[in-house]
């Protein structure tokens, strides 16, 4: 956990960390871990309540505690900090996607995707749900993508839903858990709701 995070939390804060099982991030943990990032980005009351209430982005912080990882805290903040600015609209377009994401399926989530240890068959059903969370979003928003000009892989035929989506959930079904399935799940993930 970085020293900045870990000095920041209370005493007892730092009792419960060190004590905890792994496998799971508590309300507690996300209370620590989100506020901390409304801090760094200065959030409002209305984009902090939206942070709150953010399935990917919990989903995202949750996966270094699900899969095992050492220094869980310390991943799970820089991977939500990395999400927010993703999706912030003074840093989004870093993040759009490009032609050059089209080589590899899981380019676009290579920055939320450096853990340290944890179940790699965790991970990668982790990372799984977010691409198939991330193609059927391109799928949602194809027409409107087309619209502006905005670049989307499904609309030049350079991927294909059906077939990426297939492959994914059934890579997801084989390694999924039920600490997994009771955070995050295909059904969140192909509704495509990536805020």
């Amino acid at each position: 956990m970085s020293t900045m995070c870990y000095d920041l939390m209370t005493k007892n804060d730092r009792e419960v960390i060190t004590k905890r099982e792994r496998g799971i991030m508590t309300k507690k943990d996300w209370a620590i871990i989100s506020s901390r990032v409304k801090a760094v980005f200065n959030m409002g009351v209305e984009k902090a309540k939206w942070l709150d209430n953010c399935e990917v982005g919990r989903f995202i912080a949750a996966i270094p505690f699900l899969a095992g990882c050492d220094k869980p805290f310390q991943t799970a903040f820089s991977h939500l900090c990395i999400y927010v600015m993703s999706i912030d609209e003074s840093t989004k377009e870093v993040y759009f996607h490009s032609r050059e994401d089209d080589a590899d399926l899981y380019l676009r989530l290579a920055p939320i995707s450096d853990f340290i240890g944890g179940n790699q068959k965790v991970i990668s059903c982790c990372m799984d749900l977010l691409a198939l969370n991330m193609v059927s979003n391109y799928k949602n928003d194809q027409a409107a993508d087309k619209s502006i000009g905005k670049y989307n892989p499904l609309n030049d035929g350079d991927w294909n839903y059906d077939e990426l989506a297939e492959k994914l959930k059934a890579s997801i079904n084989k390694n999924i858990t039920p600490e997994v399935r009771a955070v995050y799940d295909i059904e969140d993930s192909v509704r495509g709701l990536w805020m």
